[in-house]
């Protein structure tokens, strides 16, 4: 069973997460199956107010098929003309998202399918966007060459019509229903693997951030982690610089896999059932689609509030990782020692909070970012924003200057001029 320690998350963010973990979630046993003659699958097409776009199964009337979306991420139909036909029987599998963590908590759980032996079946059909191309490559073909699926696969990127087309229900739908059936899609990869003789089987590891080249210019601060998790006994990996199979089997053979929020730890979808999952949280708000996860695999999960946050920002950050209070009992309570000294300066702080605030200021210019899904949390906020003013406080009160050019500028001279006024 699924058993999550609040005791390192800043208290009104813990009862928001708790509330997830405690409302109901339906098991569905028998998840469900659509099927028409005639159907035509749509590939993407964006669409604002859609996180994707629309596409999915139109029937032969042009009804769309609602078991084909996933709402507000893909759904939705649009005219189509002529659409080339096949005479095969398909099962729809979804948008084929060039994203691995989205890849393994949608695109891949209608998957369960493949794994009920329908001989009829010709071929499994994922979509892309309206002509894009792109070849399948690195660990998102060897996923589908270790589920013994590669060679039934089609990649369409156009309207395309079939004798027949099978749409099955969603593995996951995000904090509401989940469907067993999909954890024997990622157990078959985990048993397809082949381990080299010198891959190392380590009993903790951790799973970090700070070469994963998207983020360097949005996530500062990650190297004190690698630091503090490395003196602590943790091998540290980067998940995109590794193999699928070396990355299952560093998963499975850990007693402890310990990573920063985000996409990383929906890797643990490849667990063992009831491993130990340790998250290092980015936000201000947990990720909701990791309770899921946590839930399928029945982790032992700790979260730890191992951010400074300063203002609202989306998943793309820029976030600012540090040493905090939550980090510190979490050390003190498994006879951890801190990071080195240097990661503890206010030197080292300053130059992150230098860093976010460039980062910030590129993404945003200088407007207050904010989601219809933050609304719910603005305790969370808050309370973040008093917890990043205990570290940040003086530079964002403008008590003290923390870039070259705010030395010219009047605000900081009558600063000085009031305090030799003072002395």
């Amino acid at each position: 069973m699924c058993s999550i320690d609040y005791s390192y998350l800043r208290p009104k963010k813990a009862a928001a997460l708790k509330q997830w973990y405690d409302a109901p979630v339906e098991v569905r046993e028998q998840p469900a199956l659509w099927q028409g003659e005639n159907a035509v699958i749509l590939p993407l097409r964006p669409r604002e107010g859609l996180l994707f776009g629309l596409g999915g199964v139109v029937d032969s009337s042009g009804a769309y098929v609602e078991l084909s979306a996933i709402p507000g991420r893909v759904e939705g139909a649009y005219p189509v003309q002529n659409p080339e036909y096949r005479d095969e029987t398909v099962v729809c599998c979804g948008f084929l998202v060039n994203h691995w963590g989205h890849f393994l908590i949608e695109a891949v759980t209608r998957l369960w399918y493949f794994l009920e032996g329908d001989e009829t079946v010709d071929k499994y059909v994922f979509f892309l966007a309206e002509n894009e191309q792109r070849q399948i490559l690195g660990n998102y073909r060897e996923f589908f060459q270790l589920l013994n699926i590669w060679d039934k696969l089609e990649i369409i990127n156009r309207p395309t019509a079939y004798r027949k087309v099978i749409v099955p229900e969603l593995g996951i739908h995000m904090r509401r229903a989940y469907t067993p059936k999909l954890l024997g899609v990622f157990d078959a990869v985990a048993e397809n693997i082949h381990p080299e003789p010198d891959w190392e089987t380590p009993e903790k590891i951790f799973f970090s951030r700070s070469q994963f080249r998207k983020g360097l210019q949005f996530e500062f601060g990650m190297d004190l982690l690698d630091n503090f998790f490395r003196k602590n006994g943790y091998t540290i990996l980067h998940p995109e610089k590794i193999s699928l199979s070396r990355l299952i089997h560093y998963i499975r053979s850990a007693r402890v896999v310990a990573s920063v929020s985000g996409s990383l730890p929906h890797n643990m979808l490849f667990a063992r059932n009831g491993q130990t999952i340790q998250i290092l949280e980015r936000t201000v708000i947990s990720d909701d689609n990791q309770t899921d996860v946590n839930r399928l695999r029945q982790l032992h999960a700790a979260n730890i509030d191992a951010n400074i946050p300063l203002y609202t920002v989306d998943f793309v950050g820029p976030f600012i990782m540090g040493y905090t209070e939550c980090l510190q009992w979490f050390a003190r309570d498994n006879g951890y020692v801190p990071p080195d000294a240097q990661f503890l300066t206010e030197a080292y702080r300053k130059r992150c909070f230098v860093r976010y605030m460039k980062s910030y200021e590129d993404l945003y210019n200088y407007n207050w970012f904010m989601a219809d899904w933050y609304a719910p949390f603005a305790d969370s906020l808050a309370e973040g924003f008093q917890a990043g003013q205990a570290v940040f406080g003086d530079y964002l009160n403008r008590k003290c200057p923390f870039r070259w050019y705010h030395f010219f500028q009047f605000h900081y001279w009558k600063q000085l001029l009031k305090a030799l006024l003072r002395r």
